[in-house]
């Protein structure tokens, strides 16, 4: 299952890249410098990495070759991929049409024979259904672009408050949603998604990363709350327990306790702490283990001085003197 769920993440991800490259094609198309090189990096029926059949492919992953049943809106989503991919492969045959066979049979010389002349009608025929194709074609693939893109919208929409994975997804892709939706429309989406503001934005995907275990990316959420609210002891609380927290996976034992002794400096400014200082103290505890063990006789003393720091803290004491 949670596999699974990271792939509806990727095929969002991978979706909203192949708009923004869809974008910079459909600019190219009305300064009129689109070529077939630029729609061949972009679909292919051959080549797995091309962005739009890797795209179809994942879709068809997720929701076509399954056994369970498949959410009619996940239905729909794949109908809308596999039909862009598909107008995508037509605008680059016809763009292939415009570009290497019309040239050639535009500078035939009249041909003597009724057969020749025939066919040269029929190659210039052929040449305005591509020239025609291509404009059809690529307001077409606009158009389903722009639909998915809101039914995408209308989907994070539902399953992103509190889920962390779209919460992880939203903070760390932001300059992507940013160019997928244009500035009003993400403020739009993030408005739904946090109705409290940017700043319970901020402050709602901290806690999500840090019940999720990404101190590092939850220590820089709280950086950018603390620029706008510096006098917030809470914040500055969590983001030195994330600092130190993520120091210690690292196994910068020295780095955690020191960032850890900060956040302790700054406790009386801290209302709801949750749990967050016995897991100190627990961790702590591993660490002047670890140092006694590995005959760190100068760490393991000042790690056994920071647990009796912790331990009063818990007791309400004061601090000890380190």
């Amino acid at each position: 299952m949670e596999k699974q769920r990271w792939l509806y993440i990727t095929l969002l991800k991978e979706f909203l890249l192949c708009w923004v490259q869809f974008k910079r094609l459909y600019g190219k198309y009305r300064r009129g410098e689109l070529c077939f090189s630029d729609v061949a990096s972009f679909v292919d029926d051959k080549d797995p990495y091309s962005p739009m059949y890797y795209l179809k492919e994942l879709s068809h992953r997720l929701f076509r070759d399954r056994n369970d049943k498949v959410p009619s809106e996940g239905m729909l989503l794949d109908l809308a991929i596999g039909s862009i991919f598909h107008e995508a492969m037509k605008l680059r045959e016809n763009l292939y049409q415009m570009e290497v066979y019309r040239p050639s049979f535009e500078s035939f010389r009249e041909d003597v024979s009724s057969s020749g002349k025939r066919l040269k009608e029929e190659f210039l025929r052929i040449g305005k259904r591509a020239e025609k194709g291509v404009k059809e074609g690529i307001q077409e693939i606009k158009r389903l672009f722009s639909n998915t893109l809101e039914q995408i919208r209308l989907f994070m929409i539902r399953v992103g408050k509190g889920n962390p994975l779209f919460i992880r997804f939203i903070v760390k892709e932001e300059g992507l949603l940013r160019q997928a939706y244009g500035k009003r429309a993400f403020e739009g989406l993030m408005a739904e998604l946090f109705p409290q503001g940017e700043m319970s934005q901020l402050k709602e995907s901290a806690f999500v990363f840090m019940e999720s275990m990404y101190f590092s990316e939850a220590s820089k959420l709280w950086e950018r709350y603390l620029r706008v609210n510096p006098e917030d002891q809470e914040a500055r609380f969590f983001n030195l327990y994330c600092q130190g927290y993520n120091a210690y996976l690292e196994n910068r034992f020295p780095q955690a306790l020191k960032m850890w002794e900060r956040a302790l400096d700054i406790i009386s400014g801290v209302k709801h702490l949750g749990g967050y200082l016995e897991r100190i103290m627990e961790i702590s505890h591993k660490i002047t283990r670890e140092a006694f063990e590995h005959g760190k006789s100068k760490e393991a003393q000042k790690a056994r001085l920071f647990l009796e720091k912790v331990s009063l803290k818990l007791r309400g004491g004061q601090d000890a003197h380190l």
